[in-house]
């Protein structure tokens, strides 16, 4: 069962890198192969820019999506929706790569918790044939509730063990 991670953020030193790290390490001892889509290793190019239609990276960042059976978005919010990065992450997505596959949505907030950016993800997610899981976590106040390495909020921690186990409980279910 292979789960992709997708942020929003560039790397993994920031915060939507430290929940991914999380994530995996979470899945991991779940045993669930779980991975993140490394942004600051695999560049993609805008949509539309010249000689974008035979990128490479294009190519190998939609052939780990197509290999995936489930996703989890996890974007910092910037002014009321998903990042630029995240954004161009799912414009190179099509049905083909995603569609009748699980995602789980995860927001970072610089201040209080919202879900703008989390209906945001689902709408583009929903016009890509995905699922999104009714579960969901929206982690406010920066880095306010993360150590170097994990959640340290009980009860995010936990919200975040929720939409983790719902995901996979989902995989297993559809079969992809």
């Amino acid at each position: 069962m292979g789960v992709l991670v997708i942020t929003g953020g560039y790397g993994l030193d920031g915060s939507t890198g430290i929940v991914a790290r999380a994530i995996v390490a979470r899945a991991k001892s779940k045993g669930v192969d779980c991975d993140v889509f490394r942004n600051d290793l695999v560049t993609l190019p805008l949509v539309g820019a010249p000689g974008c239609w035979d990128s490479e990276s294009v190519s190998e960042y939609r052939e780990k999506v197509e290999t995936s059976e489930g996703f989890i978005l996890i974007t910092p919010e910037y002014h009321g929706t998903m990042s630029s990065t995240m954004k161009l992450q799912l414009d190179w997505l099509g049905k083909d790569q995603v569609g009748g596959k699980p995602f789980a949505l995860v927001s970072m907030l610089g201040g209080v918790s919202n879900t703008s950016s989390l209906n945001h993800m689902r709408h583009v997610v929903r016009w890509l044939g995905g699922w999104c899981i009714p579960e969901q976590v929206a982690i406010p106040g920066g880095r306010a509730h993360l150590s170097d390495d994990d959640i340290v909020d009980e009860g995010l921690s936990e919200r975040l063990d929720g939409v983790l186990n719902s995901l996979v409980d989902i995989i297993g279910k559809l079969g992809n």
